[in-house]
């Protein structure tokens, strides 16, 4: 088993018998999650560039296809929500 000095994470002071690891710093590039996600959705909303055009096409498609499930989920929940809304009136006149 490697010691934690030799894969280069060095532990933060702790009171506890447990060791805590500093998070690693931030990039030089100023990349981080967001910034790479809103990329990856700019490229995904507009043509997929540098990507072989038999994986270019699977990938559109792919896009496309989670936009619909988006869609119908989104559709469901309201009809869900409209439902619930009306058994609760249902439910108040019952109990009533």
């Amino acid at each position: 088993m490697e010691s934690v000095s030799s894969i280069g994470v060095t532990p933060a002071e702790t009171s506890t018998s447990l060791q805590r690891f500093q998070p690693e710093p931030r990039s030089s590039l100023g990349l981080d999650f967001t910034t790479v996600l809103r990329s990856v959705a700019g490229a995904a909303g507009s043509t997929l560039t540098g990507i072989d055009p038999n994986y270019a096409a699977l990938m559109s498609k792919q896009i496309e296809t989670q936009q619909q499930m988006q869609l119908v989920t989104m559709e469901s929940n309201i009809e869900k929500s409209k439902h619930e809304t009306q058994m609760a009136a249902v439910r108040n006149i019952r109990v009533g």
